[in-house]
Parts: structure tokens; sequence; C-alpha cells
């Protein structure tokens, strides 16, 4: 739903979604509302202006045009508000992507900007690690993942890290601290993907996951838990960490070295430097093309239905490819932060 006018009486616009819609259609009586969501989506709080005048700090945010309700659920509710009880609270919890461990995103503009390209078959992969010298790591470290069966794991994964990201502490771990910061720890994920394009797979066997439910979209939705406490059980999504019980079985660790004056964090997205933040959980999982994505062409199949053609420049050679955008969403399931990143499946042209 949505607010369509502030600007005098007050109109509210609410929609049901195509999952609501058909549950009512049901007839039966089953359909209840017994929880809803609230989001910012539309606000810009960086026009928040503190210099001006008592009263007017906020008036460019309350004059942001409003969206109208959306019926589809993917493209609504995508930052949620939330309520913490614990008014003391300074810092609060992120999650990012790493681009740190041979992760690299994309910075070119026809590129997906701050995401990946995917690689959907093997043609493809051997024609990008053919461009770059036949090292696939120098195609990961220029945004490039391999998202096909028989690909390496440390090639189709993709990291993100949670903490508080902040330089006022100094470097430790949510868990260790103190009862306030232990429970922003987030100990599960829901991982939304497209199934028609793409599925996750465990980052060390790849194994397929299995999605909690697929919507009406096509959007599956995948639970992955940590489990503190039983070492092992439904880790296999998060990275090793010290301690009996903490963190999963994947690497790689996310951990602090060295001890004292001596105590660093390598490769985390958390803490500006290297001696500052909170390390909180390290979530790491494979990306898998489906069969559609690997079989399609340019005339038939998926690609042509949801894509387009693209020239892609690597190591100055030009490439016409076949692409498909897409994202995939990242939700802290305890806190509620969300990342979407951007990703461009690209099948090399015959």
């Amino acid at each position: 739903m949505a607010f369509l006018d502030n600007s005098g009486d007050i109109i509210l616009d609410a929609v049901l979604t195509d999952e609501g819609r058909r549950r009512l259609a049901l007839g039966n009586g089953s359909f209840r509302i017994s929880k809803f969501a609230l989001a910012d989506d539309e606000i810009d709080y960086s026009l928040y202006t503190a210099v001006t005048g008592s009263g007017y700090q906020d008036l460019r945010i309350l004059q942001l045009p409003i969206f109208e309700a959306f019926t589809n659920n993917m493209s609504s509710v995508k930052s949620k508000l939330l309520t913490y009880a614990d008014n003391t609270l300074f810092h609060l919890p992120v999650v990012k992507l790493n681009t740190m461990l041979g992760t690299s995103t994309v910075s070119d503009g026809v590129g997906p900007v701050g995401g990946y390209y995917l690689s959907a078959d093997v043609t493809t992969t051997n024609h990008i690690t053919g461009l770059v010298g036949g090292d696939p790591a120098q195609a990961t470290s220029q945004g490039y993942r391999f998202v096909h069966p028989g690909a390496a794991p440390n090639q189709a994964g993709v990291i993100f890290d949670q903490g508080l990201d902040t330089a006022d502490l100094a470097l430790g771990y949510l868990y260790g601290q103190d009862q306030q910061q232990a429970s922003m720890l987030e100990t599960a994920y829901l991982v939304e993907v497209d199934n028609r394009l793409l599925s996750l797979t465990t980052p060390t066997d790849q194994t397929l996951a299995s999605p909690q439910y697929i919507d009406d979209d096509s959007i599956a939705t995948y639970y992955l838990s940590l489990g503190i406490g039983n070492q092992g059980a439904g880790s296999a999504y998060f990275a090793k960490q010290p301690g009996p019980g903490r963190g999963g079985s994947a690497s790689p660790a996310y951990k602090i070295t060295g001890a004292g004056g001596d105590a660093r964090a390598e490769n985390s997205m958390i803490g500006p430097t290297q001696v500052t933040g909170r390390l909180g959980t390290r979530l790491i999982f494979g990306l898998r093309s489906s069969l559609s994505v690997q079989t399609g062409g340019a005339n038939s199949g998926i690609f042509p239905q949801l894509g387009g053609q693209q020239i892609v420049t690597l190591n100055g050679t030009n490439t016409n490819y076949h692409y498909i955008n897409t994202v995939v969403r990242v939700t802290g399931f305890n806190t509620g932060y969300r990342v979407e990143v951007p990703l461009k499946i690209i099948k090399k042209m015959s």
C-alpha cells in the first residue's frame, strides 16, 4: 500500500499482491491479515538539512513524491522499517557484499555496476578466461563469476560480511561482547533469486540448496541458518570462526588474527580499518545457472524472452553476448537488513 498525497488530506491506496488475491479468491474464510511490514523505499534521508531554521530540517523529505502501491511483491517493501526497543543503541548492524576476497565487482558503464557478470556455460567461461591469459582468478578479480556446473567453488561464490561497521568500537566479535551487542548478531538469512535463472549451492561441495518456497513470480526464497551451539548443523553457508559452536564450515574464515596490539581483521568489509568494528557472521553461497539459461539461444529459449544482446569489453576485446539482468537479494532474518546485488547473466553468441 502507499500514501498517494501528503500535501493535504491523507489518501491511502491499498492493494493486495498476487498471492493475497489468490488467497482471497479461495472464498473459504481462511484469508486473514495477521502480519504486516512497513517500508520507506521512496525516502532519501540525505535531504535532511540540519542547519536550516527550526521546523524545516525535514521539509524536503516530507515533500518527496510517493510511489503508488504495487501488486508485484518484488517491486515494493525493499527497505523495511524496523523497531528497536532498546533506545540506548548507538550503532546498528549492517550486511555488506565482500569485494576483497578475489570477488571485485563491476564498475564499467555497461555492466551490473556494483555487481557481477555471471558466465552461463562452459563455452562462455572458456572464452572469458582466454581473454585474461587463461587465469580464472584474473576474471573473477574483474567482476566475473562462473556459475555453470563444473565451475570451481571459489569462482561461483559470493560473500557477505555482517557486523557493526564503525570506527567508534575497537575490533572484536559481536558474540563476544555484551548482551546488547550479541543480540545484533545475524544467525540466519533469507536469500532470494529468480528461480527461472539461478539456484543456490553450498560454497564448498556445490550441493544444490532447496528453496523454502517459490512464489507466483518465480522468486525462490532460501532460508540459511547458522544454528549456533550446534557446530556443522545447517552452517555450511557460514564462515569458520573461532570457538566451539561459533561460525560454520565454510571458507574463507571470518576471524581476528594476532593478539593484543597486533590483532587484525583481514579481508573484512566490516570496520573502516583492520582494527575497528565488530565482526558478526559471514554468509557464503554459490550460484548455479538453470538449465534454461545453459541451453538458451538467440532465437528461442529464455534469453530473447527476458534479456537481449550486448557487447562487453574485457582486456580490450569486444564480445557479443546474450544477457539477462537480475539480482540476488540477501535479508538478515533477525535484523531485517537487506542487500541487493545486481547480476548480468551472459552467454557468448555463436
